[in-house]
């Protein structure tokens, strides 16, 4: 058994002390690793930079020598010693759903960042002993030995539990299939507890409905709501971590139902990725990179049921569904990197940027086009097995052949069950689509049709009536680009993303850059600061429409509108 102690004594500097003891099983030399990525987000995590007082001692106290072998692998030569103690500080100062965080009130730990194994003994039991005031709770997945005590059967069980100590926690549970739910909070402003509970169990059985039963015992969520802006959650084996800031906007109104969704999207990766595993990270590989197309798969099919499980249980209504969709094929068609990299290709690709807006017209988002090409899956499933079949019965069945049998899927296998449940060829699909970078719509056209909606077209004011194919980002008080449509005015006057607006036809811009946008004339002059440098750029206004707001609507709400 790897045994380790966690203490602080100034929480205030946000380090986190650690203690463990690996056994050395007659080597001369062992490792130590650390992880290098987190999963849930396919991103190298360099956690090592955290890392500080590092330190290796024999079982009668005498150090021993170490060195590094990568930026995050330490070999200590063992001289003999039956056991290896190993003591480090770890800084803890972003508070995120993926991340560890240490204050006066809290001790939060996601083990991925700041725990060691050794690569030959990763089944090793842990026993954890976290030194913390008596009067703080735990909340955590994994078993509890006592209070304070935790155990884990190997190492991807401890990676995967992530936990908040504190004084301040709150807690309200539900039960749904037998299964205990646990609600964890900690923050100044608490949501309804009761209502919580009870709209969780709504969307909760929703996922029971789909997959019939879930792989683990007892489930828990951990929320942070602290007083800054985040919206951030991390799925794992039988928990999350989510994170929603401002406290006061999740309370009631978007924010809440902001919260359910995210809430009900973390839940489903308890089934799709913790269970039902692309074949590259069946196991994880923790120490390298873990590459994979399946992106479309894990996270868009995951975006698609968030919201969609949402609207099937009655938390969402329809217009709140319509919008979703809406705001999905926006995005989609904003994003000119689809005309350079699919899908698939971008999935492998958020190993360099993916979690950044990365450089201009480069790369797609796994989440949006994953989530557009579940839609057309589901609805063309629907549509060729009468309404008899859909998506439901295809994830249930990666459940039940991979899931539960605990072997990766491939996009073969993936592809195979697509057409064993809807009876007809998915070639096209993913040629096209996953694999390829052709025109989208024609395929949300018609699974919004099958749907029994229309897509409908306007202008977008957001982009400016003036079809200058550019987007301001008024936040501030300044006005900067953050959007430029290729080959558009603006791209043709020489603007650029992050240029900032100062003037337009010499009206200082400020609070008012959709009504100046909007001036009348062939061409605009617009002045701007790039870098510090006061530039100007002539922009011709566009003979058509560049930007388009696009909306979703029933198809009978359209034929009465129009009878009307």
């Amino acid at each position: 058994m790897i045994r380790y102690e966690v203490s602080y004594s100034h929480p205030h500097r946000h380090s986190i002390s650690f203690k463990a003891t690996f056994p050395s099983s007659g080597f001369h030399q062992i490792q130590l690793q650390l992880p290098s990525w987190r999963p849930g987000r396919y991103e190298l995590g360099n956690f090592a930079k955290n890392i500080l007082h590092w330190k290796a001692f024999a079982s009668n106290g005498e150090q021993l020598s170490y060195r590094k072998i990568t930026k995050d692998l330490w070999e200590v030569d063992t001289n003999g010693s039956p056991v290896v103690h190993i003591t480090y500080d770890y800084y803890a100062a972003d508070l995120n759903a993926g991340s560890s965080y240490l204050d006066e009130e809290m001790l939060y730990i996601n083990p991925v960042n700041c725990f060691f194994f050794d690569p030959l003994q990763t089944n090793k039991k842990y026993h954890v002993t976290f030194h913390l005031p008596d009067e703080y709770q735990l909340a955590c997945g994994l078993h509890k030995e006592s209070n304070h005590v935790l155990l884990a059967e190997n190492f991807d069980e401890l990676a995967d539990a992530p936990l908040i100590a504190s004084a301040k926690l709150q807690h309200v549970s539900y039960v749904c299939n037998n299964i205990t739910f646990h609600i964890w909070m900690k923050g100044d402003v608490i949501p309804d507890k009761e209502k919580l509970a009870r709209d969780f169990q709504l969307f909760t059985q929703a996922h029971f409905d789909i997959f019939g039963d879930i792989p683990c015992n007892e489930y828990h969520f951990l929320f942070h709501f602290p007083s800054h802006f985040i919206r951030h959650g991390v799925e794992h084996h039988n928990s999350t971590v989510i994170a929603m800031g401002p406290a006061t906007e999740f309370v009631s109104g978007n924010g809440y139902a902001d919260l359910l969704a995210i809430s009900c999207h973390e839940l489903f990766h308890t089934w799709n990725v913790k269970s039902i595993r692309p074949i590259e990270m069946m196991p994880y590989d923790f120490t390298k990179e873990n590459y994979s197309e399946l992106g479309y798969v894990a996270e868009g099919i995951t975006t698609y049921y968030g919201d969609y499980l949402l609207y099937r249980c009655g938390l969402m209504n329809e217009d709140g569904w319509q919008n979703v969709l809406a705001e999905a094929i926006q995005e989609h068609m904003l994003n000119q990197g689809r005309f350079n990299l699919s899908v698939a290709q971008s999935s492998i690709e958020t190993w360099l940027d993916g979690y950044t807006p990365g450089i201009p017209w480069r790369k797609v988002s796994i989440y949006n086009e994953g989530c557009l090409i579940a839609y057309i899956a589901d609805a063309l499933i629907k549509k060729f097995t009468n309404n008899q079949k859909s998506l439901d019965d295809v994830m249930r069945l990666m459940y039940e052949r991979f899931g539960k049998t605990g072997i990766g899927y491939s996009s073969a296998d993936y592809k195979f069950i697509l057409e064993e449940v809807g009876g007809f060829s998915f070639d096209e699909i993913f040629v096209k689509l996953y694999n390829g970078t052709s025109d989208y719509m024609p395929y949300i056209i018609q699974a919004l049709e099958i749907n029994g909606y229309q897509l409908m077209e306007g202008p977008s004011p957001k982009y400016s009536e003036s079809n200058l194919g550019m987007s301001i980002d008024e936040t501030g008080g300044k006005n900067t680009i953050s959007f430029i449509l290729k080959d558009g005015p603006a791209d043709q006057a020489g603007l650029w993303y992050s240029d900032e607006v100062i003037s337009i036809n010499g009206i200082h811009a400020y609070k008012n850059m959709q009504s100046l946008l909007r001036l009348g004339g062939s061409e605009l002059t617009v002045e701007f600061s790039r870098k510090n440098k006061t530039k100007k750029a002539v922009l011709l206004n566009g003979q058509e429409v560049f930007m388009k707001r696009y909306f979703v609507a029933k198809k009978s709400s359209i034929t009465s509108s129009t009878e009307g």
